[in-house]
């Protein structure tokens, strides 16, 4: 259930998560993350707390500022009610669904890690693990939007880079090419900015000693590489984007320059042409 007393917790500040609470239910919990948005507007988002002052029974339902949503344990029911209540507080949803998966299992014995079929072992259920758990996978969900969003891009932008090679020549509308750069930017912004995914999680600092967790659940869903790899190819995509802005530009100062060109060319014709008339025949 949601929780009831939101000013008491409410943040003062706009922390990466919120959280509302969820009944627990036993050693098999499923988390699913839903990408509602790029991002959250969680000063205005009624019923969670701050993470660290909620009381969770091994079970939640968090809140991103980068646009996901993660359930933890929650019920089809649940779910949907979560997720009706966070929607009208997204910005820029996306057009089709974006859900990832996971589940936690509960084993007081062995090590926290992820076993071989990408089950999610912790010991116990207490908030920072499954806030630790609900951010890489809140994270993950982040990643494939903006990879799908940079391939949709690549798809776009290539047809240009083809007809400049094999013709010499392009079609360039300047708002395609300003929408491109503009695409490039946002993606930076989410990956670099809002969702810092390359940096750990401000967790970390509060509880170190699930540093190693965090490492494997990043190996697990191959953060790291997956920034990186989005890194060069938003790094190709501005450089390809900003040569064609310049041919674009290029071919407008031409154009101006020949329209200088021929204004001066009838000038001087129409001097020529009085100078002429005046001239004894």
């Amino acid at each position: 259930m949601l929780v009831t007393d939101t000013q008491a917790l409410r943040p003062t500040g706009v922390p990466e998560a919120l959280v509302a609470p969820l009944p627990g239910r036993g050693d098999q919990i499923e988390m699913r993350a839903h990408l509602l948005g790029t991002r959250i507007d969680m000063r205005s988002l009624a019923g969670f707390g701050d993470p660290e002052t909620v009381e969770l029974q091994g079970a939640g339902a968090f809140v991103f500022r980068y646009g996901a949503v993660v359930l933890v344990g929650a019920t089809p029911a649940e779910e949907a009610r979560i997720l009706a209540h966070v929607a009208p507080h997204a910005v820029d949803p996306p057009a089709s669904p974006e859900i990832e998966t996971a589940r936690i299992e509960l084993r007081d014995d062995g090590e926290e890690t992820v076993s071989a079929d990408g089950r999610i072992r912790l010991r116990e259920a207490t908030p920072e693990r499954l806030l630790l758990a609900a951010t890489v996978l809140a994270r993950s969900v982040v990643l494939a939007r903006d990879e799908m969003r940079i391939e949709d891009a690549f798809d776009r932008i290539e047809p240009l880079l083809t007809e400049m090679r094999e013709h010499g020549r392009a079609h360039l509308p300047i708002r395609q090419i300003m929408r491109q750069i503009g695409s490039v930017l946002s993606a930076q912004h989410r990956v670099v900015g809002r969702a810092r995914i390359g940096e750990k999680p401000d967790l970390l600092w509060e509880h170190p000693e699930l540093d190693r967790l965090y490492g494997r659940l990043e190996a697990e869903y191959e953060l790291g590489d997956r920034t990186r790899t989005i890194e060069r190819k938003l790094e190709m995509l501005g450089d390809s984007a900003e040569w064609l802005l310049d041919l674009v530009q290029d071919k407008r100062s031409l154009r101006l320059e020949l329209s200088v060109i021929g204004l001066i060319a009838f000038e001087v014709a129409i001097g020529l042409y009085e100078i002429a008339s005046r001239w004894p025949h």
